[in-house]
């Protein structure tokens, strides 16, 4: 191997090119590998995980506790039932306490006593049969036993759990005062479903005394947080397919009358992260999209890291043919010759799996937040992964020597030694190589103008009310006249408006019942002043006049009442009415894909003054960190946080929020684009150089014969020019259809036009010219005596 890395050294640019296109590509490989396995494998540990399922609403998954008892009893297939709650809190210790302010993960779960029955998350210490069997019994996680109680036994300790109340109006049943018993201590929450972030797992026999109310039968049984999740155990062999209907027609009857009829989702525990009932919110979420797009970008990185070490080892062939030939001389088959290649092509594969690996440790905190999900490469070291590993890096090796193992030893010792040999390439392989690189790249760089522009266009699409430079403030309990006050003197607030209800930049607002005959219909709905609904810039179609009291409905909310432009009273089916005050042009929530418009309507109350600010500032950038600084003194620090919402809200960032998958595409799709980018200019640099290095006899003698060195220079870019036209024609055809495929996913999307396509291939065909040009000047522009000299 001395000679293989006697000509490593010699040759900086070849090693330093291939080392760093392999480095970053294996790096990428290592962290989506370990990604993708937590992915596929999320909860398959449990014992009994394969019969396991939970069971809710086709678009959510929740149920009522209570629900869950009967369901069971109509269905003998199955063995048992656990419930499950999450709920962030304070958790309370003598003199420490635990809020979300310390610690963002403050996740208090709620759930039945059968809980370590069905899973298998393992206790460091207590029994796991009798480790909820009182409602006053809870475990405690490892983190947290170690945060409050360091080296001391845990085990029959005190906690007092508070929750969150979820409505300033469900107080009844809070209970700040709860005192739990420590029965045990589980490892922390990793590879499940269930929130990673949970530090106290209680009996939920006790939760209306955590959320101030109990569970109604007319709505679904959730909090600020999330949702109520039933998990059912069924007998060996059996399913609930046969019983969805009853299940269905049970719960249509008894606990949803007023949302119509009840549709039974029956989801398998190891199917549950990538389910579209889970919403994300008290359960890790998996994206099957963007782990498509994560591994179609690493083996791109990979495929352009293999392709360059493949065009370079054959573009220096030239330069190894010699010692080849000795080899043979001495007696080397071909056999062994094409061997050692493939060595050395695997011992570099290898050196940069290793470079990799501890880049990929290093930055795998980065990854995971990027990727949106756990990657621990330390943890998962075992057998298998080091086998797949060692297996991945051999047949990286292979394919990546193989053909330039072909390529040197075609040649004769003969011609050799005789000084025959001459290394003419025409870079047929090359080429080739460079124009599937280049048609990669821009469909790359058209994928990142699209979902730009995609976003963009989600962002800034029309909702039907104005979001421009709008705040909106939720006044801490007693405080509204003083905040009105304070806004009052802002020299940045140019109007102040009140509401109560909730905006249209939250994705639930409030939403109140009308009963149609038989039928039940919701409507969204807000109360606000009149200087909230001038700020909101809404569109009235019909006017019937503004008084106190009065509603104005979207178009729709018209439609679905059965009403047109000219009703005038609106009948809430319950004996009272109230005055339409007008029609307004269709509002959309702050997610434009959100499914169908829904029905809006506004009430105009011009006496009342409500505890929801709307403020309209200059566009002063301080304003928000103002407006929080303001809440933060008048606010009291022991008082329950309501719904667990942020006092104050931008509505242009709340809406960008609703955009987050896509904005978190959209830095995927630019992370990777700017490193294929990248290890894309490496290759050409390298190709440009020893092809220019091989034509420099052919550069003297033209300009010998007369030609200047601007013709020259434009021969070589032309060389070059070329493959980056056909690849341009190629990519566009390509770049559409990838794109066309993942716009149909949206409801509300772009249009793709030529300039996306034009712009990324310019931006390609400039970048590559570039990277050749200067070398291609330098060759030009040399004396051409220096060259045949040599010859």
């Amino acid at each position: 191997m001395k000679s293989y890395f006697r000509f490593l050294s010699r040759n900086k640019l070849y090693t330093l090119i291939n080392v760093v296109g392999l480095v970053v590509s294996l790096m990428f490989i290592i962290l989506l590998g370990d990604y993708t396995w937590r992915q596929y494998s999320i909860d398959s540990w449990h014992k009994n995980a394969d019969r396991i399922y939970l069971v809710g609403h086709q678009e959510a998954f929740a149920m009522w506790p209570e629900a869950v008892k009967s369901i069971k009893d109509m269905c003998p297939e199955v063995e048992q039932t656990c419930c499950v709650l999450s709920q962030k809190g304070r958790v309370k210790y003598g003199q420490q306490e635990v809020t979300e302010a310390d610690d963002e993960n403050a996740i208090i779960m709620l759930t039945d006593s059968a809980f370590f029955k069905f899973f298998d998350f393992p206790l460091l210490a207590g029994d796991r049969l009798s480790a909820l069997d009182a409602p006053d019994k809870c475990v405690i996680t490892e983190r947290l036993a170690k945060r409050l109680f360091g080296a001391k036994d845990p085990i029959g300790e005190s906690l007092q759990l508070v929750g969150e109340c979820s409505s300033d109006y469900a107080k009844e049943d809070f209970d700040t005062t709860l005192v739990y018993t420590i029965s045990a201590v589980v490892k922390d929450f990793d590879h499940t479903v269930l929130p990673n972030e949970t530090q106290v797992i209680a009996n939920m026999a006790r939760y209306p005394q955590l959320l101030g109310y109990h569970f109604q039968n007319y709505n679904f049984a959730s909090t600020a947080f999330g949702s109520c999740k039933a998990f059912f155990m069924l007998r060996p062999g059996m399913t609930l397919d046969s019983k969805t209907k009853n299940i269905d027609n049970y719960i249509s009857k008894n606990y949803h009358p007023l949302m119509g009829e009840f549709k039974t989702s029956i989801t398998p525990l190891k199917g549950v992260l990538f389910a579209p009932q889970n919403g994300g919110k008290d359960l890790v979420k998996g994206d099957k999209q963007r782990l498509h797009i994560l591994l179609a970008a690493v083996l791109i990185l990979l495929f352009f890291a293999i392709t360059n070490y493949i065009n370079l080892t054959v573009a220096n062939t030239g330069f190894r043919a010699k010692e080849m030939a000795t080899r043979k001389l001495f007696g080397s088959s071909q056999m062994r010759v094409s061997l050692k290649l493939i060595v050395e092509s695997t011992l570099m594969v290898a050196l940069s799996f290793v470079i990799g690996l501890f880049l990929a440790v290093s930055l795998q905190d980065d990854a995971a937040n990027l990727f949106r999900g756990k990657i621990a490469l330390l943890e998962d070291i075992n057998v298998v992964s080091v086998s797949v590993s060692l297996a991945f890096i051999l047949l990286t090796g292979i394919v990546s020597g193989i053909l330039p193992s072909m390529q040197l030893s075609r040649y004769q010792p003969i011609d050799i030694v005789k000084g025959n040999f001459r290394y003419h390439s025409k870079m047929v392989l090359g080429r080739l190589f460079i124009i599937l690189q280049s048609v990669i790249t821009i469909t790359m760089l058209t994928a990142t103008l699209v979902v730009w522009l995609q976003l963009n266009h989600l962002i800034h699409a029309p909702r039907g009310f104005d979001a421009e430079n709008l705040y909106c403030i939720m006044s801490p309990d007693g405080k509204s006249q003083t905040i009105g006050k304070q806004l009052a003197e802002m020299p940045f607030v140019e109007k102040v408006g009140t509401y109560e209800g909730g905006l249209f930049n939250y994705t639930f607002p409030a939403a109140m019942g009308i009963m149609r005959g038989d039928s039940f219909m919701m409507l969204f709905c807000t109360t606000m002043d009149q200087a909230s609904f001038d700020l909101l810039g809404l569109k009235i179609i019909k006017d019937h006049g503004s008084s106190n009291g009065s509603y104005y409905l979207t178009e729709n909310a018209l439609h679905q009442l059965g009403y047109n432009n000219e009703t005038r009273v609106l009948d809430f089916g319950t004996g009272s009415t109230a005055p339409i005050g007008g029609v307004l042009n269709e509002i959309k929530l702050a997610n434009v894909l959100e499914g169908e418009v829904p029905p809006f309507a506004i009430c105009i109350d011009k006496h009342k003054t409500f505890p929801y600010f709307l403020v309209k500032t200059n566009g002063d950038k301080k304003a928000k960190a103002v407006f929080l600084e303001m809440v933060k003194k008048l606010e009291d620090p022991n008082a329950p946080k309501v719904f667990g919402l942020e006092r104050v809200q931008s509505v242009e960032e709340t809406i960008a929020k609703a955009f987050e998958n896509e904005r978190n595409t959209l830095r995927i799709v630019s992370l990777f684009t700017m490193i294929a980018v990248i290890i894309s200019i490496l290759g050409t640099i390298g190709m440009s150089l020893f092809f220019i290095r091989q034509r420099q006899k052919e550069i003297s003698i033209r300009k010998v014969m007369g030609s200047t060195s601007a013709e020259v220079l434009l021969l070589m870019l032309r060389i070059f020019s070329i493959p980056l036209l056909i690849a341009f024609v190629v990519a566009v055809p390509l770049s559409w259809y990838v794109m066309t495929d993942w716009l149909s996913n949206f409801s509300y999307r772009i249009a793709l036009s030529a300039w996306i396509f034009v712009a990324a291939g310019f931006t390609c065909f400039i970048i590559s010219l570039l990277t050749v040009v200067f070398q291609s000047w330098r060759a030009a522009s040399e004396n051409p005596v220096n060259n045949i000299k040599t010859e």
